[in-house]
């Protein structure tokens, strides 16, 4: 529920042009990545149903916003 309360304020900081939109959208991928990580159960089958997606998505934010470093 954190997680997705920080994703949110991110998501608002960007839209509304905040310069803290950034760190929030790094805080909220690394602890979203951090607890499928801590619940994850080690297997590799069926990784998409256990969450994977959502890890993969979190990679692909954390590029954009720390490596490609767009301006908004």
């Amino acid at each position: 529920m954190l997680t997705a309360l920080v994703f949110a304020a991110g998501g608002l900081g960007l839209f509304s042009g905040q310069a803290w939109w950034r760190p929030a959208a790094v805080i909220a991928a690394i602890l979203s990545s951090a607890i499928f990580i801590l619940f994850w159960d080690g297997k590799f089958k069926e990784l998409d149903s256990q969450g994977g997606v959502g890890l993969l998505l979190n990679l692909a934010i954390l590029v954009v916003v720390l490596v490609l470093n767009l301006p908004v």
